[in-house]
């Protein structure tokens, strides 16, 4: 039988506004059509956990509201991401106790999945790690649709190291400019600490000459996302910012202050 996918991916998943990843493929089998992915949701999109205390574990809750029962198994991958927020995913070990495994979820009603660190209670360093529920094909009536929609809700999961605290260093700006001629400005920062940072943490002040503009916490979660720069690595952002004509660079100035657990 032929087939068609269709993947819907949020490429810096750390970096864009969307923290969730919602990959669906469309396939040409006997199925359900386009009801089930467009009415689950999951929540919260992001787990930030220690590899101690209480802080260890926590709860994912998926919500169906389709008409029909939604199968899903968890999975869980390594995740490291370079320079420009690209991902790269590998296979984790056991570090994680995640219950149920699998599950039926019947119209209308919320999963919760409990996840819980069993790795190293005395981690040297954050780690990042991407969190799948993805649907698992059923049976399907003769009668129905010849489209079925096959998703996965990605969580994106940091454990950090029970003691420490987070940094913040501004390596860089630059100003981009698209095919368009639009001109943003771009910052490099680097994490020389052990513990992942947030940079929606962070209050941006942005400069040249008499212009200026400030990028609240509130703003760069919004317009940017969570902005996640693991231990030892840099990450660059371009920022959600129309420089005027008269600004051919930018000065910057971060105030990063971490929310700790």
């Amino acid at each position: 039988m032929a087939s068609h996918t269709t993947l819907l991916h949020y490429a810096k998943l750390c970096g864009v506004r969307a923290l969730l990843c919602l990959v669906v493929a469309v396939l040409l089998t006997a199925a359900i059509g386009a009801d089930r992915a467009s009415a689950t949701s999951v929540s919260p999109i992001q787990l930030e956990m220690t590899s101690a205390g209480s802080a260890s574990r926590a709860q994912v809750k998926v919500t169906s509201s389709s008409q029909t029962p939604l199968a899903l198994e968890a999975s869980i991958k390594r995740m490291e991401l370079d320079e420009d927020g690209r991902q790269s995913l590998s296979q984790a070990g056991a570090e994680f106790l995640i219950f149920p495994p699998q599950a039926m979820v019947p119209p209308g009603v919320t999963q919760v999945f409990r996840v819980e660190w069993v790795g190293a209670p005395d981690l040297p360093e954050s780690q990042s790690f991407l969190l799948s529920l993805s649907q698992i094909p059923l049976k399907n009536a003769k009668s129905q649709s010849t489209v079925q929609v096959i998703m996965s809700l990605g969580v994106l999961v940091n454990v950090a190291p029970f003691k420490g605290i987070p940094q913040i260093k501004l390596v860089g700006t630059a100003v981009a400019v698209e095919k368009t001629g639009k001109r943003q400005p771009t910052i490099t920062v680097e994490n020389p600490s052990r513990v992942h940072a947030l940079l929606k943490d962070a209050t941006i002040r942005l400069s040249n000459g008499s212009w200026s503009q400030t990028l609240s916490p509130a703003d760069f979660s919004q317009m940017v996302g969570a902005g996640l720069v693991q231990p030892g690595k840099r990450r660059r952002f371009t920022l959600p910012i129309e420089l005027p004509p008269s600004v051919k660079a930018v000065q910057a100035d971060i105030d990063y202050r971490p929310r700790l657990p």
